[in-house]
């Protein structure tokens, strides 16, 4: 994520640790998680949903060219910087492929946006966080993903 310089990409700058914990040291975007906004809105209108999905896909476009998954899209992981731009945060689950194997197989994400190649352990790539980024879609412009459910077994069937 340090080497990550994108405008649609939450800047990593520095990295600490002692004893118990470890500490990030992230770019400064004061405006907030696109969730909370989706939330108190209940949904966004579709210039507003085309700008946050115009951002993500800069961002996708630019981790994909790096051979990077992001593996965890969802609204709780776009933060908005100070101008209204939108940001790509949480990098826990992201996996940069091998020069040898264009696919990986751990089980990763959150049960709404987990692409069924993944459910199925059929390997999986960067497919997945286009996958991801229609549920992301679907949600911005109805309030709620396609897929739900109490309980992530549910979500997957």
């Amino acid at each position: 994520m340090m080497s990550s310089r994108h405008p649609f990409i939450c800047r990593l700058y520095k990295t600490f640790k002692d004893s118990k914990y470890v500490y990030m040291l992230l770019e400064a975007c004061l405006g907030g998680e696109v969730w909370t906004i989706l939330r108190d809105r209940g949904c966004f209108d579709d210039s507003t949903a085309c700008f946050i999905t115009a951002c993500v896909i800069e961002a996708l476009s630019y981790l994909h060219s790096m051979e990077i998954v992001f593996r965890d899209l969802k609204p709780e992981n776009l933060l908005l910087d100070s101008q209204g731009f939108v940001k790509l945060v949480d990098f826990g689950f992201a996996k940069r492929l091998g020069i040898n194997s264009s696919k990986t197989w751990t089980f990763c994400g959150t049960p709404e946006y987990v692409a069924p190649e993944v459910i199925l352990n059929r390997g999986h790539d960067k497919a997945v966080d286009c996958w991801a980024l229609g549920i992301l879609i679907h949600e911005l412009l109805t309030g709620a993903p396609p897929f739900s459910g109490t309980d992530p077994m549910k979500v997957y069937n």
